[in-house]
């Protein structure tokens, strides 16, 4: 089993390192965890290479095309069907067209989310202004809407076989007028949070649990996301390195090495 990891030479130092900061926190973690680590640049480099029993780290459209080279399509929903009462709010799909050329729509301060990822960053949209750089000619996105919650303070969930590996609050990052730390989650929601993921079918063995507090101190799931792609948010470097593993492990139907 190798691990591969995307590179890139930093000129000021003369020295290759990780192409991101999450990528170098998983290097740390499967360098402790004793796994043989290959750098690489490009994808096309180790496409033919890359073994069903390896382990990339690259963004997320280059880990799709090794998945997708074994015939695996990675999905993890956001608001899956089990965990919807936590939401606290109502979720429905649209196309951004459809909202664009109506005001009623553009004007109602929905939240909004391309369905497909990196197309843009999911925000409020309150006018017309704030669709710029939402929409493509040559594609009438499908969008997920949502009725906004004011947050106070967010936090990233780790989940590792169906138990908390961390709790990292990330509000600050997303917005820095926020004083986030005046506020905390309801420990007792987030249990019964818990309680409730272990009976969704088909759950991922690893991924993140976004949770928040809102102005009016509810405890509300915000959404989930796949462990393969996931931010570090100060996630212990090995415990990251494990998260990666089980779930490429379980996407591509092998044993956990790191399962220990």
């Amino acid at each position: 089993m190798k691990v591969w990891l995307k590179t890139k030479l930093d000129k000021g130092m003369n020295m290759e390192i990780p192409h991101s900061p999450n990528m170098a926190c998983a290097m740390y973690g499967f360098r402790e965890l004793g796994a043989e680590i290959v750098p690489y640049h490009t994808i096309d480099e180790i496409y033919d290479k890359v073994e069903k029993e390896d382990i990339v780290l690259d963004y997320i459209d280059q880990c799709k095309e090794i998945f997708n080279k074994f015939g695996v399509e990675p999905y993890v929903p956001d608001y899956p069907e089990t965990m919807k009462k936590y939401l606290g709010r109502k979720i429905w799909t649209d196309t951004i067209e459809a909202i664009s050329v109506d005001e009623s729509k553009w004007s109602a301060g929905w939240f909004v989310k391309p369905k497909k990822s990196k197309v843009f960053t999911g925000k409020i949209i309150k006018s017309i202004y704030d669709l710029t750089g939402c929409g493509n000619q040559n594609e009438n996105y499908e969008v997920i809407c949502s009725e906004p919650l004011d947050i106070e303070a967010e936090w990233r969930c780790f989940i590792l076989y169906d138990r908390l590996l961390d709790v990292r609050p990330y509000g600050l990052i997303l917005d820095s007028n926020r004083e986030s730390y005046y506020y905390h989650y309801d420990a007792t929601v987030l249990k019964e949070i818990m309680e409730t993921f272990k009976s969704w079918e088909n759950r991922p063995v690893a991924c993140s649990m976004d949770i928040c507090v809102t102005k009016d101190n509810r405890t509300l799931l915000v959404e989930f996301n796949d462990a393969y792609s996931l931010g570090n948010y100060g996630l212990n470097h090995v415990h990251y390195a494990k998260l990666i593993s089980a779930r490429w492990s379980q996407l591509l139907d092998r044993e956990d090495e790191y399962d220990f």
